[in-house]
């Protein structure tokens, strides 16, 4: 694993729509009025005898009155749904085990062995006790990676790296959103020899990466623009590496804007110079 590559990410370390309208006035109305026949006119029986005279003229006013307040009532518009949005994600990146692992993990890729060894001793622990944090489970892969470097020459060293990959690759399937995991995975691969295949899959996170920063493809997290620098400063290496330079320009200029000023951005603006 080279230097340069991985050392940001140490670094950031059922709705009703429709009621049924009533016809004619509503239960309160047909109380008040004693309406009981099939016309809906005021009528009062006294030993089954229909007397007209019986009927009140107040009570034809207000059935008059009323009948179109409830007929309104009832075909009034329903209220419209509340849709509410799930609450947005901080950036992965800033949980504070992640930094923890972060500045471990960039001891590791500096070339320091025994911090390489109790890392992934960790790791596997952590990952056990928190099946569902998949961004520890992506660092695990990465570890692995840097244990096949470390390893004397053997089956050991490539079990290593095999290791690391499915690591990876189970973390990403397992959290495909998450723009943190998918990053880890780019960064490695990006990383490794071109004899191992893997450069392919780095350029399409990448992709999906730059993607998920823009909104084109929605992700539940916020980055900070530290991480989605990064996402464009790497995207520009991995491009430049497959030789796709005008992808890789791109990249690094959007990439730039976000903070010229900023470490990364002084690293992009040093990339953008190369291609002049």
């Amino acid at each position: 694993m080279g230097e340069p590559a991985l050392k940001y990410t140490m670094a950031l370390k059922p709705l009703r729509v429709f009621g049924e309208a009533e016809l004619g006035p509503s239960t309160a109305a047909r109380e008040v009025l004693g309406l009981n026949n099939t016309l809906g006119l005021a009528s009062a029986q006294d030993d089954g005898v229909f007397k007209p005279s019986s009927v009140p003229v107040l009570a034809i006013f207000l059935f008059i009155a009323l009948s179109p307040v409830a007929f309104a009532q009832t075909n009034s518009a329903p209220a419209a749904p509340v849709i509410t949005s799930p609450a947005a994600k901080t950036d992965p990146f800033s949980d504070p085990l992640i930094k923890q692992v972060q500045a471990r993990h960039e001891k590791a890729v500096n070339g320091d062995t025994k911090e390489t060894a109790a890392l992934t001793i960790d790791l596997e622990k952590w990952t056990k006790e928190q099946p569902n944090n998949h961004l520890l489970q992506a660092y695990l892969g990465s570890v692995y990676t840097l244990d096949s470097r470390d390893a004397w020459p053997g089956p050991g060293k490539l079990t290593y790296l095999k290791n690391g990959g499915k690591e990876l690759d189970d973390a990403v399937a397992a959290d495909p959103n998450n723009p943190a995991v998918r990053f880890v995975r780019a960064i490695d691969y990006y990383e490794l020899p071109t004899f191992f295949g893997m450069r392919k899959t780095a350029r399409e996170d990448f992709a999906i990466l730059v993607k998920q920063v823009e909104g084109v493809t929605p992700t539940p997290y916020v980055l900070n623009v530290e991480t989605q620098q990064a996402i464009y400063y790497y995207a520009g290496l991995c491009y430049k590496q497959l030789s796709q330079l005008p992808d890789a320009k791109d990249s690094w200029e959007r990439g730039l804007k976000l903070n010229p000023t900023s470490p990364l951005g002084i690293k992009i603006a040093a990339e953008l110079a190369k291609l002049k």
